[in-house]
């Protein structure tokens, strides 16, 4: 009995043809994903779809896209399906060793789009930075701070530390300070100072403003202004030097009061 002899395969009876049409495919799934990407992006904004899941959902695309071309390069380039997923898988477990905190932060930032403990656009703090989301990248999230400095927060310390949503609720607890001079007048301080803050219509009716007079060890007295604003609608820094000059103005007139 004759055993035809079966020739094993090797890297070296591929012919660079077959490499370049596998390039191609990927080349070209490369452009697709973009394309898909774009669509997927203005059908859901059309349909006024949350930008979150837009996001998570152009992304999936985006990489299931890029899979899907890097499986079709290996078939052309290989041809043995065998090959063609053990190399796939010899890739795919190489890439992860070699990139696991990519893969790490990838994964996260999945899963805060997913469980969405924030928004973007939502002022939040964690890590010790305070500031506005503006994205969720696949390696970091980008806040903007109050100075205009960009900061970049990997993903998997995001989704494992403690996070401050400042932008849960609409209305936020805002306090303003003054300093009174020892011996200053303190009759009817209090009551003026209310009087301006249930005046200005930017701050909140329930709840109700604070006033209060508290002692300083130096003998002095500090008025302490607790105010509560919908900072969704209106400029916390205008209102708060508003307000200010508004707590001066009442503070001059206990001053220039005649005493009783």
């Amino acid at each position: 009995m004759i055993l035809a002899a079966t020739k094993e395969f090797s890297f070296w009876d591929l012919r660079p043809w077959e490499f370049l049409e596998g390039l191609a495919i990927l080349v070209v799934a490369v452009v697709l994903a973009r394309v898909l990407r774009s669509l997927v992006r203005g059908a859901m904004r059309r349909a006024r779809v949350d930008q979150q899941v837009t996001l998570l959902v152009t992304r999936l695309v985006f990489l299931g896209t890029i899979i899907i071309g890097i499986i079709g390069f290996f078939a052309r380039w290989i041809g043995s399906p065998a090959y063609v997923f053990g190399s796939f898988g010899i890739l795919a477990l190489a890439f992860s060793l070699a990139f696991q905190d990519i893969l790490k932060n990838f994964i996260a930032g999945v899963f805060l789009l997913l469980e969405r403990p924030f928004k973007i656009g939502d002022e939040i703090t964690v890590d010790g930075h305070t500031g506005t989301v503006d994205n969720v990248e696949i390696r970091t999230t980008t806040l903007r701070t109050e100075d205009g400095e960009e900061v970049l927060i990997p993903n998997s310390l995001v989704y494992t530390e403690t996070i401050v949503n400042r932008s849960r609720y609409p209305t936020r607890m805002f306090t303003l300070t003054a300093k009174l001079s020892p011996g200053e007048p303190l009759d009817g301080v209090a009551e003026r100072v209310r009087a301006q803050l249930e005046a200005v219509p930017e701050v909140a009716k329930d709840p109700p403003p604070h006033v209060g007079l508290l002692p300083s060890t130096d003998g002095g007295v500090t008025l302490e202004v607790r105010y509560w604003l919908d900072y969704r609608r209106h400029d916390a820094v205008a209102v708060r030097a508003a307000l200010g000059a508004q707590v001066y103005q009442a503070l001059l007139t206990s001053a220039t009061a005649p005493a009783k």
